[in-house]
């Protein structure tokens, strides 16, 4: 199997063909895989490829003006400083970070829903006792505290 794919990558260079995030995977990952992973080549899944996909179409983006060569030192600097178990904390920790001032937002949007949810009562509590001055029944009201008839 492994020399069926290592020929066949082969033949693709010469031809000039270009090598996609896929045939990558399938040249350098798929044979270990399947010799090592329970479920083989289904765990290469689609999903990875296209993440793949979209890391390579970024990459492009970025490195444009250079070579293949360039490019392919580039990611692989890239890929190892955020590998980098310091990287990683760092990230970890800016992640982190973000996720509290969300739930601060999501904390003082509660508060603020429950602030206007308190004037409304309060609102209605005066309606209501500016209506039991005058005198006038509770069928006066609509369902919605508002004063005249629905």
């Amino acid at each position: 199997m492994a020399k069926s794919v290592k020929l066949a990558m082969f033949q693709m260079r010469l031809m000039g063909f270009s090598i996609t995030p896929k045939l990558h995977g399938l040249e350098c990952h798929l044979v270990h895989q399947m010799r090592t992973v329970p479920g083989g080549i289904a765990m290469l899944i689609e999903q990875w490829v296209e993440q793949y996909h979209q890391k390579a179409a970024e990459a492009e983006k970025l490195w444009a003006a250079h070579s293949y060569e360039i490019q392919a030192e580039f990611c692989a600097c890239r890929e190892q400083i955020l590998n980098n178990p310091d990287t990683m904390k760092a990230t970890a920790k800016i992640a982190e970070s973000k996720r509290q001032v969300k739930r601060r937002r999501k904390e003082s949007t509660v508060d603020k829903e429950n602030r206007i949810k308190a004037g409304r009562v309060q609102v209605k509590q005066e309606v209501q006792a500016i209506m039991d001055s005058m005198g006038l029944e509770e069928e006066a009201m609509n369902l919605d505290g508002n004063l005249g008839s629905s």
